[in-house]
């Protein structure tokens, strides 16, 4: 009764974002912010909703389209749009919010400059990404214990460049079952490193490295 939704964001047939994929959730907050260039504002947004199916072929929940000339410039404007399908067109399949901010060039800025990655890097990477590596965590076996009840509560990181994602943490376990899915944008052809941390947490102080 519930689905794995995950969204893709496309600009004249061209994939320029993907979102994390929310397990179980038919509500999903995703609260992910990204920098999309546009040349013509004429050409809307294509927002497409898919549940992610493990190992199967991913199902299409629903889809709609942003028109960007609605927008006022340098105006933060939050937005709904329902979900349609064009093969079920009366059939109600929710709808996504998104806060959307529509600015010139050269203000984007400072608009975007509390973020880590410079402008100009974002510009430049985000005409240059090639895929993306979809990670899907499944579980951990047999960590160690670091914790005096003989159990770890794990959790893992994973960084790649400036991505970075944190999984969720397994309370009192050295099998945890994760189950989680991520996904990094690549940038260059031959890929590039992720490094794989995993942690025990520790409430009150500094959380414990298990292994690398």
């Amino acid at each position: 009764g519930t689905s794995d939704p995950y969204v893709k964001f496309k600009l004249g047939g061209k994939e320029v974002f993907r979102s994390k994929t929310i397990h179980k959730n038919l509500n999903p907050v995703w609260e992910e912010k990204t920098c999309i260039l546009i040349d013509n504002t004429r050409e809307p947004l294509y927002i497409k909703v898919f549940d992610y199916d493990f190992g199967l072929q991913d199902d299409f929940i629903g889809s709609a389209f942003l028109d960007l000339t609605s927008l006022e410039l340098n105006r933060q404007t939050e937005v709904t749009l329902s979900l349609k399908d064009s093969h079920y067109p009366d059939h109600d399949l929710g709808s996504i919010v998104l806060t959307v901010l529509l600015a010139p060039r050269e203000e984007q800025r400072e608009a975007f400059q509390t973020q880590s990655l410079r402008l100009s890097d974002l510009h430049r990477k985000s005409q240059l990404w090639r895929g993306i590596v979809s990670i899907t965590l499944i579980e951990g076996r047999e960590l160690k214990a670091m914790d005096a009840n003989g159990l770890s509560d794990p959790y893992v990181k994973f960084r790649m460049g400036h991505q970075k994602y944190k999984s969720k943490i397994m309370p009192k376990t050295l099998n945890p079952q994760w189950r989680e899915q991520f996904d990094f944008h690549l940038y260059e052809e031959r890929g590039g490193i992720i490094d794989i941390t995993v942690w025990d947490k520790d409430a009150g102080k500094k959380d414990d490295f298990i292994g690398r």
